[in-house]
This record gives C-alpha cells, structure tokens and sequence, in this order.
C-alpha cells in the first residue's frame, strides 16, 4: 500500500514540473513572449469576401507574416464572415478566441467608439492620413478606449468616401438650403440619420437586406451608408443616380486580441505592427483610387453622377458642421467630439456652431 501511496505522488509530482514546462505555464517563458523558434499560429477574420480590395490588403500580410518571421508565424484567413458576424468577432478578440480581425467596429461595446463616423471631419481623401493615422488625436483615443476592451488598435483601414444613390433625380441635390422632397434611407445608426436630415433629405431606416427593394419599389427614393464601389456592385441595376457627398470615410479596424499580442516575442509584435500599419496607409491611398474606379464603372453603366463644385461642397460641410456636429456629444462624448475637431479643424463644436450663426445674421 505505502509503495503505491508512494509511486502515485511520484508520478503526480512529475506530471506537474511537465505542466510547469509548457509554453504559456512558465513565467519566464511568458515574459520573453515564448521559447525560441516556436510557431505561432494567428487567425486573421473578416467580414469581406475573396474578391475584395480588403481581402487582397489580408492576403499581402500573411505573406509578409509568413515570409519576414522565416515561418514562425503561421497566418489563416477567414473571410466571409466565417467565425462568425463581426460584433461576435470583436467580443472574442475581447476575450482572446480570435486572434486578429479586419472588421466593421461595433458600438455597442462602448458608445465612443461611434467617433469613428463624425460626417465631414476630415479633408477628403488628402485628410486621411491626418485624421486617422497613428499619432492623431482619433488613432491615439481610439487605441486607448480598444485597450479598455483588451484589444490591441493595429490600424484603421480606409475603404472609401460615403456618398448618397439615388432611382429619382435629386432636383436641388447641390443646394444645402433646400428641401429635396426625397426619403433616403440611413442605416440604424443615429449620425446617419442626423445628417441626412441636416442635408435636406427625410431619413427612414430600413434593413440593409431589403433596400434594394425598397427602391425598386419606391418604399425610399436613395440612400446613404456606401462607396462608390458598394453602390456600384450592389445597386447598379436599380440606382440611376449618384451624388459623391463623401460625407463619411467609410472606415474599419485592424484589430488583435490584447492577450494573444502581449504573448508574442517581441521581434514578432514589431513585425506584425509594422506591416499592418503600412497596409494601414496604403489604405488611404487606394481608397481614392478604388472610388474613381468605381464612379468610372458606374457612368459606364449609365448612372449619373452628380459632381458637386467646391463651393457647393463647401457649404454643405460648414452646414454640417454647424448643425449635425452639436448633437453627437450624446454618445462619444463633448471632450472627444472638441478634441477630434480641434485636431482636425482647429476649431470645437460651439466654435463652428457660432461662426455659421453669425454667417446667417
């Protein structure tokens, strides 16, 4: 009996110095971000399919991933939703199940994160790298409020600038000060609808999955939430007109999971910043590109597009700014909200709202 008792707490007292030896067990282990020469595998999910610019941008960085650590990072892409839709997907990069996501930054979470859509705070295309780069204002807050949420900020990707599709022509589309007698639709998110309004349209929210219906069969007459590239593939048949407002940059989040990067060594989270903020950049570059393209295919099909001059443009952004900017404190916040338009314009929300009433006296 004594000499099982004692062969049992031998092999017990074995088995855990083994368990002590493991790669995330150890503590010294842990602190030099894992033994050397060991393989890493990263799960990259996002929402957009194969034929995608975004997809492309994933599929340069698992080759350089994979090519610039010598094999010790093993990269898998997961496009199409395949782990499922991207609210799920920001909550397990929370929790550490999924490794790093290109996905649509839900709200829900923590309302200041809607500070991603402020309509006309950047300076177009020439404004992005600005506005949403590292070392701005947004960049700077942003990564703190993800890392509240125990996720690491790799980078905003930039798909394009938001503009309005139309079935019936928008008569006054270039006049801030007119009521255009149009419904839009604007997706469920409460600066959409705000804006739209400010612009002279009515907003009804209608389900992403219904809209082309709903403009085919007049239930809403346009609407607002996509590029040039999304209204082109999705609504070419139904569309006969579209109006480049660019009221928003249609952005989302290079996201990792806090834990899963902090167990990295250190050479490789410096590879993997790196590369996801150059193709960051490169993001807002090929967004320009990708919407004349877009516009391009579009006046080919026979859409109308309906440019707007720079002062039209103009008037429509200090209008927006004076009106629609004042109502956004609500859920990010009046530091935030000054903060982004003090980095972005110099000025702050009560600043803007006066210079416009004195515009108007």
């Amino acid at each position: 009996m004594k000499k099982a008792l004692s062969l049992i707490l031998a092999l017990a007292m074995s088995a855990s110095l083994l368990a002590g030896c493991g790669g995330g067990g150890d503590d010294t282990a842990e602190a030099e971000g894992g033994a050397e020469g060991e393989v890493y595998t990263l799960r990259i999910a996002t929402h957009y399919n194969q034929e995608h610019l975004g997809y492309q941008a994933l599929q340069r960085i698992e080759e350089k991933l994979e090519t610039e650590s010598e094999g010790r990072l093993d990269v898998t892409l997961y496009p199409s939703s395949q782990l499922g839709d991207y609210t799920l997907t920001f909550q397990e990069l929370g929790e550490g199940t999924v490794d790093i996501a290109l996905i649509p930054i839900p709200s829900e979470y923590d309302p200041r994160l809607e500070m991603n859509f402020i309509p006309y705070l950047f300076n177009g295309y020439d404004g992005l790298q600005a506005g949403f780069g590292e070392g701005s204002y947004f960049f700077e807050k942003y990564t703190e409020i993800m890392g509240d949420l125990n996720i690491k900020l790799l980078g905003m990707y930039v798909e394009g600038m938001i503009g309005f599709g139309f079935v019936p022509e928008p008569v006054g589309y270039n006049d801030v000060t007119v009521d255009k007698g149009l419904m839009v639709r604007a997706p469920a998110i409460e600066v959409y609808n705000l804006v739209t309004e400010d612009m002279g349209y009515s907003a009804t929210t209608i389900a992403y999955a219904d809209l082309y219906t709903a403009m085919q069969t007049g239930v809403c007459d346009g609407w607002i939430g996509g590029t040039p590239q999304l209204n082109y593939s999705d609504f070419r048949d139904v569309i006969k007109y579209y109006v480049p407002y660019n009221v928003f940059a249609e952005n989302i989040g290079f996201l990792m999971s806090q834990d899963v990067f902090n167990g990295m060594p250190e050479d490789l989270q410096t590879l993997i910043t790196t590369t996801f903020t150059e193709e960051s950049v490169n993001s807002f570059t090929t967004a320009k590109t990708g919407d004349e393209e877009a516009m391009q295919k579009m006046a080919d099909y026979g859409i109308t597009i309906l440019e707007l001059t720079d002062e039209e443009m103009q008037a429509y952004i200090d209008h927006v700014i004076a009106t629609t900017w004042p109502k956004l404190t609500k859920n990010i916040g009046e530091d935030i909200l000054n903060g982004l338009i003090e980095a972005n314009t110099g000025a702050d929300a009560g600043e803007a709202a006066e210079t416009e009433e004195a515009a108007e006296a």
